[in-house]
């Protein structure tokens, strides 16, 4: 009886001793009321207007796809002809690059034009030319300006400083002349080029080749708006 009694105040302890532990543990805690199901309002997302809503402590993963890197894009030019452009096609074919290929007009000057204008009648021309041969200058005809008055023709230069020349020799004659430039249009050839990064290599390469034309540069432009 006595071992009996002894257990059975063992256990009385250690359930007083659980007791006491789980009550110390639950005083000045507040537990929120669990959620009311209401079916009724359940909406399925199929029903127009519904879209679904990220929790504010859910996270966007980044994304894992790195940038694509920009591409330097370079022009290479001019070309003032077309055979010219022919064989940079061939050497960029060369250097395995694909180019895209423009046109650009310039404007030259190409001649200049010596003259005395104008004159109200072709009489009135004819007078003053035989005065400048008395002066001893030759090389004269009579012919029409750009408005067709007449007009005494006193050279055609393809030089500016024989224009020049001419224009002082008549001066010192006592003759005021005029100068008109003319003007001839050019086309040029460009090619232009998308590089994909890294370009350095490729651009050296670029421009250490001989392109067979005077003035041909290979140099960086803005990129136009584009694929890759």
């Amino acid at each position: 009886m006595m071992r009996w009694g002894f257990a059975l105040l063992v256990l009385a302890n250690i359930g007083l001793l659980m007791w006491a532990t789980w009550y110390r543990e639950g005083i000045g805690e507040s537990r929120q009321p669990n959620p009311v199901f209401h079916p009724e309002q359940m909406v399925p997302l199929s029903a127009p207007g519904v879209a679904l809503r990220t929790r504010k402590n859910e996270r966007t993963e980044p994304s894992l796809v790195a940038a694509k890197p920009r591409p330097r894009c370079v022009s290479i030019g001019p070309f003032a002809s077309a055979e010219l452009a022919d064989k940079a096609v061939l050497r960029l074919m060369e250097e395995k690059q694909i180019a895209t290929r423009r046109s650009e007009e310039r404007k030259l000057e190409s001649s200049y034009w010596v003259y005395l204008a104008p004159f109200t009648s072709r009489k009135q021309a004819e007078q003053r030319l035989k005065e400048l041969e008395r002066l001893g200058i030759r090389d004269v005809l009579i012919m029409q300006d750009a408005d067709g008055n007449p007009a005494i023709s006193l050279g055609l230069f393809t030089q500016a400083d024989n224009a020049q020349k001419r224009l002082q020799e008549l001066a010192e004659k006592g003759v005021q002349a005029q100068q008109d430039i003319r003007y001839r249009t050019e086309s040029l050839a460009w090619f232009d080029l998308r590089l994909p990064e890294p370009a350095d290599a490729a651009l050296e390469r670029l421009r250490a080749v001989d392109w067979g034309a005077p003035g041909v540069e290979v140099r960086d432009e803005p990129c136009a708006p584009g694929p890759g």
